[in-house]
C-alpha cells in the first residue's frame, strides 16, 4: 500500500532524525526527544505541561518522573505515527484548549509526528487550509521533506477519514 509505505517514512524520520524543535506559537513547542537537562529549560522557559506520544512506555515512566521533578504537568498519549484517527486529533485538541495545559511542549522522537498532527489539528479543529497550516510550520523551520511528508500524511488520513464516513 502506498500510503503506508510513505507515511512509513514518517516512522523512520521519527526513529533517526536529529533532536529539534519548533516553536510553532507562543503557547506550543513542537520537539523531539527531550534529554534530562531539558527539563528545566522547559520550566525556565514558562512552559507547564509536556505531551509525550512515544509508545515507550518504560521511556515514559523515566519522562514523566523527570519532568514532575522540574515541576511540569506530564502527559503520556502513544499515538500512531501514522493512520492518525479523528479520536486522536480531538484528544490532542482538549489538551491544547484546556486552561489548565497552559504553555505545551509536545514531543515524539523527532517532532516529525507531532508537526504532522499539528496541521491536522489547524485543519480540522480550527478550519485552516492546508496552505496556512503548512505556511506556519515552514515559519517554525520545518523543511521541504518534512511538509511533503506530513502533506502526503495528511491526504492519507482526510481519504480514509472520508472511506469511513
Amino acid at each position: 500500500m502506498q500510503h503506508q509505505a510513505t507515511c512509513n517514512t514518517l516512522q523512520h524520520q521519527t526513529e533517526v532524525a536529529p533532536l529539534r524543535s519548533y516553536a510553532v506559537t507562543e503557547n506550543v513547542l513542537l520537539a523531539a526527544q527531550p534529554q534530562p537537562e531539558d527539563w528545566q529549560r522547559f520550566v525556565e522557559a514558562g512552559y507547564q505541561t509536556v505531551l509525550n506520544i512515544r509508545s515507550d512506555p518504560e521511556r515514559a515512566a523515566q519522562q514523566a518522573a523527570n519532568a514532575r521533578a522540574a515541576g511540569l504537568r506530564y502527559i503520556h498519549a502513544p499515538w500512531p505515527a501514522y493512520e492518525l484517527e479523528p479520536e486522536h486529533l480531538a484528544e490532542f485538541a482538549r489538551i491544547v484548549e484546556d486552561p489548565a495545559t497552559g504553555k505545551l511542549v509536545f514531543h515524539c522522537r523527532s517532532a516529525t509526528r507531532v508537526g504532522l498532527i499539528w496541521m491536522l489539528y489547524r485543519m480540522v479543529h480550527q478550519g485552516w487550509s492546508r496552505e496556512q497550516a503548512e505556511a506556519e510550520l515552514r515559519a517554525a523551520g520545518y523543511d521541504d521533506d518534512a511538509i511533503e511528508t506530513f502533506n502526503f500524511c495528511a491526504g492519507d488520513f482526510f481519504e480514509r477519514v472520508e472511506s469511513q464516513a
